[in-house]
């Protein structure tokens, strides 16, 4: 009989769920604002701070606003793209991780190009956690491969994964009989939490409202 090595695996989505996407888009945005402002002289970090709307909308007002051409806009995209984030974890989300990593293995896996999400991953301090990024392993969610990659990598008696988009994230653990729990946001989430008209195999097991409730359910 075979006997699995760990009691549980606990596997976290990255934006919205350990910290804010909104405050990446906002140190997207200031970064291009300062290269515009290096290249060009044209200094709009003032006018577009706090900005969080889609990426393609600010590019093009920021290069109207500078007066380049909107061809311009593709090679704005990379600087955000791969620029070094200002973001940071808050201390509950640190408290948190250490409860959990020291019961647990715990893995993040997101969707997202490959050297963004690990900046992403390098400027939170998450370097050390394994990572399952969708450009690597060219599988998206809902896609299964890469729960099921985890579940041969990190074999367990039970899987959790901790998520915020009810519209593609807790379809494929759903389906493989994961818990799912998903982390209720607030106005600043990128993605809509409404349920209306979705099945139930696109929602959460349950919902938490902050992951500072995660160790106690695990337990």
């Amino acid at each position: 009989m075979t006997i699995s090595k760990w009691e549980k695996v606990v596997v976290l989505d990255l934006d919205d769920t350990l910290y804010k996407e909104a405050d990446y888009r906002q140190s997207g945005f200031r970064a291009v604002c300062r290269e515009i402002e290096a290249l060009y002289g044209e200094s709009l970090t003032r006018d577009f701070e706090g900005h969080t709307r889609g990426d393609g909308d600010v590019l093009d007002l920021l290069c109207r606003r500078a007066g380049l051409p909107l061809s311009a806009k593709e090679s704005l995209l990379w600087i955000y793209r791969l620029h070094t984030p200002d973001i940071s974890l808050t201390e509950d989300v640190r408290d948190v991780l250490r409860q959990l990593e020291a019961r647990y293995p715990v893995i993040v896996l997101t969707d997202g190009r490959s050297m963004t999400q690990r900046k992403k991953m390098l400027a939170l301090g998450l370097q050390r956690l394994p990572v399952y990024i969708s450009e690597e392993h060219c599988s998206a969610k809902p896609d299964p491969r890469r729960f099921e990659m985890i579940m041969k990598d990190y074999p367990a008696r039970a899987y959790v994964y901790v998520a915020d988009n009810p519209r593609k994230d807790f379809i494929a653990p759903n389906r493989l009989h994961w818990k799912t729990i998903g982390l209720r946001g607030d106005e600043r989430n990128i993605h809509s939490q409404d349920c209306e008209g979705l099945t139930s195999e696109m929602l959460p097991n349950q919902w938490i409202d902050t992951l500072t409730e995660l160790p106690d359910i695990l337990c």
